[in-house]
């Protein structure tokens, strides 16, 4: 859906005239800031590659309504397009421009708070969807040294049994001066803990050992699992690395050659360390 469309569908679900402005939030979606009756709202749209990605928005509303304690406030959401509207909130800054150490404490309050939550019948499977994403490269830019070595090696140590973000990169991450939130549950479903630790480390680039130990802290786990959670970030390197490669072959879009190679030069890096 272009700008026009998406104003005249949020026009027809609210029976008001709208104002809507696009931002350079979101990768696989668009977001927008929406006012009306002097509000301000946040509006995510998917992208038209977004379907290769096989969200379930059904689940994701399930997840919603479990995490409501973390979340920015839900005003809507359409399950059949996955258009979600939500309060917006002011003076709030993401992971990586939010200043002070204590963002890591509190970044592991939130994921323990979430993984302490009651679970649900679905599930994400890391492993299947490697393989999807794999099967739907055509040109192959990322290379992972003793790939299947790695994923082997999760495999064997995996246990699904936590709820789980699945996606803790820094823009689903907000603090404010009240408090903090964690964001976006469209991938939400349970999953290996370590998982979500990997993704926060992985995502987010945090190799020093005085920021893990920090997040460690605040999830409340001594820092001796550090080498599973290194292990887990190369595996999800390997899984978000062929996840661009696959939407940078439909789109062509930069962003995502470079989350790629991104990916491909974080598993090096870390690879090296286990």
């Amino acid at each position: 859906m272009d700008k026009l469309e998406v104003k005249q569908y949020l026009e027809n679900i609210f029976h008001q005239e709208i104002q809507l402005y696009r931002t350079d939030k979101g990768i696989s979606n668009v977001s927008y800031l929406m006012r009306m009756d002097d509000q301000t709202y946040m509006v995510r749209v998917p992208k038209k590659e977004h379907g290769l990605l096989r969200v379930d928005f059904k689940n994701e509303y399930e997840v919603l309504q479990k995490v409501k304690a973390l979340d920015v406030p839900l005003v809507g959401m359409d399950i059949h397009k996955g258009i979600k509207v939500t309060k917006y909130i002011e003076g709030v800054h993401e992971f990586s421009e939010a200043k002070g150490s204590t963002k890591y404490e509190q970044t592991g309050k939130m994921l323990k708070t979430l993984h302490c939550l009651d679970g649900v019948d679905f599930y994400f499977d890391p492993f299947k969807k490697l393989s999807e994403y794999r099967s739907q490269v055509k040109e192959r830019i990322v290379f992972f040294e003793e790939e299947e070595k790695i994923i082997e090696a999760v495999f064997l140590i995996y246990r699904p049994d936590t709820l789980c973000h699945n996606d803790v990169v820094s823009g689903n991450l907000l603090f404010s001066n009240c408090r903090s939130y964690l964001i976006d549950y469209e991938y939400a479903a349970m999953n290996d803990f370590r998982f979500d630790l990997a993704s926060f480390f992985s995502e987010n680039q945090i190799e020093d050992e005085r920021s893990r130990q920090l997040f460690y802290i605040g999830y409340g786990i001594e820092s001796s699992i550090d080498p599973e959670i290194r292990l887990f970030e190369c595996f999800e390197d390997i899984l978000w690395g062929y996840w661009a490669n696959m939407l940078y072959d439909h789109s062509k879009e930069e962003i995502y050659r470079i989350i790629a190679k991104e990916k491909e030069a974080h598993f090096q890096r870390t690879k090296a360390m286990i």
